[in-house]
């Protein structure tokens, strides 16, 4: 799984994606809707993908995951329009949702099977730590090939994604899936979608971690989705953006992959707490220093300490989310988590593409907004507790 997930996430083009899209027609408006097209899509599709894991199986839900990834990474060669586009984003979140929630099920199970269930957050946190593996590297390399930003160099830049996509299909292949529990025949006929329901239901701290962790995602991605446009029109090269991504990816695998040494001193509702204070910090800092004309260097190191402080939090998350369910829906409560987040940024990034096409700084401001509100809001009390379904 982690190295699946290590090279299903190199994504090459990702460091210039936005200027990419640009070169090939749409304006930031477009990219926007993209964005919204990968949350409909996983509104509709997220909870039934995890659904299909938790009774057909986890493995053969990866593996057609790895498949869906593969062909949106073809598409984006040869297209020219918005509705190409368009159906590489609906094919790649499709892909998204066979792995959310069943990937970490996967690894929370196999803990579990293999007797080491309370070594379960530095295990996630390593997981989680995949991801950035190979982007330590990745935006560098891509910004350094793509530096001209020509034809040519985003279509180099595709290809080696799909040459990745394609190792993570073979990897898919080789996975060994733990076994999960199931209850009693009448709790399976009842189904594994109504006691899932049941423990978000009747948990209203959990829904609070679950928008908690929603609307600051969502504050961090309105930011990230254009930003590549933002700071190479304030006179940032590509090679620095690159460089920038490159050192962000470092810090981001180190602090998921020691995560429980890090904060092993603290609950993991206290250290969420924590990371949301430091993203709104950086966020205000971002700001202020943006009305005062500071050097774009410093704005980007700003930019991205904010993006940092918000990946920092995912294993968290994780952790918390898993210890709070049973084996046999696992996958499917995860996912849950996951569609109120895809609810939620679908309104919030057609504002955003509103915003945007008013003035570029502008949607920093609802950025800043929603994570001043989760903050107040939703802070997490220091230890959430949580009832199992019996």
């Amino acid at each position: 799984m982690f190295f699946i997930q290590a090279f299903q996430n190199i994504r090459m083009i990702n460091v210039v994606v936005t200027l990419f899209y640009v070169f090939r027609g749409l304006n930031l408006t477009q990219v926007f809707y993209l964005s919204i097209i990968w949350s409909i899509t996983n509104i509709i599709f997220e909870v039934p993908s995890s659904y299909l894991a938790d009774r057909w199986g986890r493995k053969k839900t990866i593996i057609f995951g790895t498949l869906l990834y593969f062909f949106s990474c073809i598409i984006p060669i040869f297209a020219h329009s918005f509705l190409l586009f368009a159906i590489s984003i609906f094919l790649y979140a499709l892909s998204f949702a066979c792995f959310s929630g069943t990937d970490d099920a996967i690894i929370y199970d196999t803990n579990r099977e293999l007797g080491q269930h309370e070594d379960s957050l530095r295990r996630l946190g390593q997981y989680y730590s995949s991801q950035r593996v190979f982007k330590i590297l990745a935006p560098f390399v891509g910004a350094f090939l793509a530096r001209d930003l020509n034809n040519a160099q985003f279509v180099l830049l595709l290809m080696i994604d799909v040459v990745f996509a394609l190792v993570g299909v073979v990897l898919s292949f080789k996975l060994v899936e733990p076994k999960h529990h199931y209850l009693e025949v009448e709790k399976i006929e009842a189904g594994v979608m109504r006691d899932a329901l049941k423990l978000i239901k009747n948990n209203p701290h959990l829904i609070r971690a679950i928008i908690n962790q929603s609307l600051i995602f969502i504050a961090s991605f309105i930011t990230w989705r254009y930003h590549q446009v933002l700071f190479t029109d304030w006179g940032l090269s590509v090679l620095m953006l690159g460089i920038g991504w490159s050192v962000y990816h470092f810090f981001a695998f180190i602090l998921s992959y020691f995560c429980n040494r890090f904060w092993s001193k603290t609950s993991t509702e206290a250290t969420i707490n924590i990371l949301n204070f430091l993203q709104v910090l950086f966020a205000i800092v971002f700001l202020v220093d943006w009305y005062f004309k500071t050097n774009v260097y410093w704005l980007f190191v700003m930019f991205l300490l904010y993006g940092l402080a918000e990946t920092a939090r995912w294993p968290f998350f994780s952790h918390l989310f898993n210890k709070h369910s049973n084996s046999f829906n696992r996958a499917t409560t995860l996912s849950l988590s996951n569609l109120t987040q895809n609810i939620l940024n679908t309104p919030m990034l057609f504002l955003a593409g509103i915003l945007v096409a008013k003035g570029m700084i502008y949607p920093f401001y609802l950025s800043l907004f929603l994570v001043v509100f989760v903050g107040v809001v939703f802070y997490l009390p220091s230890r959430i507790k949580i009832e199992k379904i019996k």
